[in-house]
């Protein structure tokens, strides 16, 4: 079975000839250390390790404002970016960027910019089309990721300080931006397929959840951004494709919402959150695809035993009927050695193989 027939038979709940194995991140800081430990420089983990891939693409999410460089130093750079917030952006560290302003907050603000937000081919990277017909000689599983509509709002719009209370006191602002971002991604989704990009799913990474649980309330879900995954999702049965979220945090108050829209697969489950494979698994079978929920803590300082234990009774459960691919519980840190994740890719191998 190829790896992009092993990952699209498992996203439709059936079974595979093994669990689809897949880690998409591994830290800078984790692959200088593997070089360290005899990795060779120039490989790419997913070709050295034998991983299934899974290939992940985008388009221009943003209003196509001008950046405006504000500071800079050795260490980091202060800029206003193409969706005109004002961004901190360190040089020395895997740490994400801090938003420190933005240039919405208000519903004027939010409609002198609304027009900039159109789908139109500019948008999509003039490589793009070359880059595709590579993956797909090598029959590689390709999904677009495109920005996910209340992500836009957190993240790439407001940033979590301006937006959060927004919700809460101008649900119907929110709802008017996540709404116009969704009718411009699947706009933008379809001007791909007429370009000949066709793609095997989508795939929104969106970290709606933090170690508590969910941002907001599963009725602000319900009501503000339930309809736009839903309209995304009715597209996506449209093209025969599955409907992927990646979500950081405590997603499990989250995950009856996201299988009421009709989410296919939810990514990474994070342990350290409070997630459990074992658990989920038992609660809704298939009804969604569970993808990932091996602790990076246990590879990196778990012992031999701890480690075994980890992967054996997390794919015994979760592999069961189908319905499970192996990932990290977030992405590789440089806490785990060359040896450790080599030994975590045999466990998977011995105990992630259907009989």
């Amino acid at each position: 079975m190829s790896s992009r027939e092993r990952i699209r038979v498992t996203l439709e709940r059936g079974v595979p000839d093994r669990v689809p194995m897949l880690d998409i991140t591994f830290w800078p800081d984790t692959l200088v250390r593997w070089v360290g430990e005899g990795f060779p420089e120039a490989a790419d983990p997913a070709d050295y390790f034998g991983l299934d891939r899974i290939e992940r693409f985008g388009f221009d999410c943003s209003l196509q404002l001008p950046v405006e460089p504000i500071e800079e130093t050795e260490r980091y750079r202060i800029y206003r970016n193409a969706n005109g917030l004002l961004v901190k952006e360190w040089k020395d560290s895997y740490a994400p960027p801090a938003r420190l302003d933005c240039s919405v907050k208000s519903w004027d603000e939010w409609l002198l910019v609304k027009p900039r937000l159109q789908a139109g081919p500019d948008r999509i990277a003039a490589q793009m089309l070359d880059l595709y017909h590579t993956w797909r000689e090598r029959d590689l599983f390709v999904v677009v990721e495109p920005v996910e509509p209340m992500w836009y709002v957190l993240d790439h719009l407001m940033g979590f300080g301006n937006a959060l209370p927004l919700i809460a006191e101008q649900p119907d602002l929110i709802a008017d931006i996540v709404s116009t971002c969704t009718d411009f991604v699947l706009e933008m989704c379809q001007l791909c397929i007429e370009r000949g990009i066709r793609f095997d799913g989508l795939w929104f990474f969106s970290d709606l959840c933090y170690k508590n649980g969910m941002l907001f309330s599963p009725q602000a879900y319900r009501e503000l951004l339930m309809p736009c995954h839903r309209k995304v999702k009715a597209w996506c049965d449209l093209q025969g494709i599955p409907l992927l979220l990646h979500c950081d945090g405590d997603v499990r108050q989250f995950i009856p919402l996201l299988i009421e829209a009709g989410f296919d697969a939810i990514q990474p489950l994070e342990a350290r959150a409070g997630n459990d494979v074992r658990e989920l698994k038992r609660l809704y079978g298939t009804q969604i695809v569970f993808f990932g929920n091996i602790s990076a803590d246990v590879m990196a300082t778990g012992s031999d035993e701890q480690l075994e234990e980890e992967i054996r009774s997390k794919l015994c459960v979760a592999m069961e009927g189908g319905g499970y691919m192996y990932h990290s519980d977030h992405s590789i840190p440089p806490t785990v050695s060359l040896a450790r994740y080599t030994r975590v890719l045999e466990l998977v191998r011995r105990y992630g193989t259907y009989a």
